[in-house]
């Protein structure tokens, strides 16, 4: 059975109302807001550290750009380590880069240094975990783009696809290509030197629009 023209824009125009709507209430209620902290032990971030630095040289060897961005960010802006509750650190690389890559060699190179590597289509980013671990400890890599419509990178993930090139869209966590003009700073993180955005706290007013100011508070629980 065909779908009519109508029928077809229709079901877009759903679509589109439903992933505004989950992308909506996934800032409402998801990485913006902190309901509790609970610190992990020194042992685990000293693990995590060294984990975020292998990586770190392995997109350096792949000539990835690559920087520290949401929770590590914020984690290197007040402590120049991970977030004292964070079970993972998170580091922001340029899709247009990756697709110069060979998808194979790139999984390759992290099994070799004992790591698997995946990649969630919904969310646009890949997972990096250790190989034979059962520790929920991860690397978090998450892909934008520039969009020449706005001159803004954008993040991407199908999620996102049929969303508009409207930055006002906090879901696209858009932020001026300035921030990310090589060569980028290299900050220390946790005793190792890994690159971050320049202006400092600056990428934070854009990835966390209603909150960069605030400071939250360590607790344990």
């Amino acid at each position: 059975m065909r779908f009519s023209l109508k029928r077809y824009l229709i079901f877009l125009f759903f679509v589109y109302v439903l992933l505004f709507a989950w992308n909506f209430i996934s800032r409402k209620y998801g990485r913006s807001t902190f309901l509790e902290t609970c610190n992990f032990p020194k042992k685990y971030q000293d693990e995590l550290h060294i984990f975020t630095n292998e990586v770190h040289k392995i997109l350096k060897v792949l000539n990835v750009t690559h920087f520290l961005c949401y929770g590590s960010l914020w984690g290197e802006i007040r402590f120049s380590r991970v977030l004292p509750w964070e079970d993972k650190s998170v580091m922001c690389i340029l899709n247009e880069e990756i697709l110069t890559k060979d998808e194979l060699s790139i999984i390759r190179i992290f099994k070799n240094n004992g790591f698997y590597i995946s990649y969630q289509s919904s969310e646009g980013q890949y997972v990096v975990t250790k190989l034979n671990s059962d520790k929920k400890m991860r690397v978090l890599l998450v892909l934008f783009e520039l969009d020449k419509v706005v001159e803004m990178y954008r993040r991407i993930g199908w999620k996102r696809r049929f969303l508009p090139p409207d930055c006002s869209l906090e879901s696209l966590d858009c932020f001026p290509p300035r921030l990310i003009i090589p060569p980028l700073p290299i900050k220390e993180f946790g005793g190792s030197l890994i690159p971050a955005p320049r202006e400092g706290i600056e990428m934070q007013k854009y990835h966390y629009k209603n909150n960069w100011w605030n400071e939250v508070p360590i607790k344990n629980c």
